[in-house]
């Protein structure tokens, strides 16, 4: 799906999950319960995950009727981990009843989002999803599909768009932000791949120095010593 923004942005939709409350409609509403949480986030050299468990009053509907009883309060939960440069991978599910909040317990699915930028503004956007529920169904299959493309297509990429054509940079932090308690998983994103960023970029400058002083380079050059 091709995308005029930043691939950065479409990072900082995903990991700020806050957004479905005030951009999708019913199928995913956590019924404001989402919104006031602060996630819990979990950092490596490499990574970073943010995790959400809430209740909520009927049980988001995309998993509802596969409860037992679907009107009735649901245990949920969110668990995203976004590695470099611009992989997610995303997990929910409801449950009622003892269990863990986990997909080999809850009703859920499993999604992976990821990016290739074309340019400094511009970004092709790829997403899958897995269930755990009505896996064969060839019907169901296609409704998700629509489902998914519906909400990335008609509401998330309009807002995308529009922050990157309000912000006309991508120097996210010189436009001196104001963050929010949400903001907590995208932010760390950001800064992380900025610094494996800037490594890469002195291991390569290194890689060149060395070979340029190389005698093997010298030969190929006709420089002697």
């Amino acid at each position: 799906m091709p995308v005029k923004g930043n691939y950065e942005l479409i990072i900082d939709n995903v990991m700020d999950l806050s957004h479905i409350d005030h951009v999708h409609g019913e199928i995913i509403t956590t019924r404001g319960q989402l919104t006031p949480l602060i996630p819990n986030v979990r950092e490596t050299d490499r990574s970073v995950s943010a995790r959400w468990e809430w209740k909520q009053t009927p049980a988001m509907m995309i998993f509802a009727s596969f409860l037992p009883a679907p009107e009735a309060e649901a245990r949920h939960f969110f668990d995203i981990t976004w590695t470099p440069p611009a992989n997610i991978q995303l997990s929910v599910g409801a449950i009622q009843g003892d269990g863990a909040l986990d997909l080999e317990d809850c009703i859920g699915q499993y999604d992976l989002h990821t990016t290739t930028p074309e340019s400094e503004d511009s970004t092709h956007y790829f997403f899958a999803t897995r269930r755990n529920h009505l896996e064969e169904d060839g019907e169901y299959n296609q409704q998700k599909i629509q489902a998914m493309h519906a909400a990335f297509e008609q509401e998330d990429v309009p807002i995308i768009e529009a922050v990157q054509q309000e912000m006309d940079t991508t120097d996210f932090f010189g436009l001196n932000p104001v963050l929010m308690s949400n903001d907590v998983a995208p932010v760390k994103v950001r800064k992380l791949l900025r610094r494996l960023i800037e490594m890469e970029g002195r291991k390569g400058a290194r890689g060149l120095v060395a070979s340029l002083d190389s005698p093997r380079h010298d030969r190929r050059h006709g420089r002697r010593s």
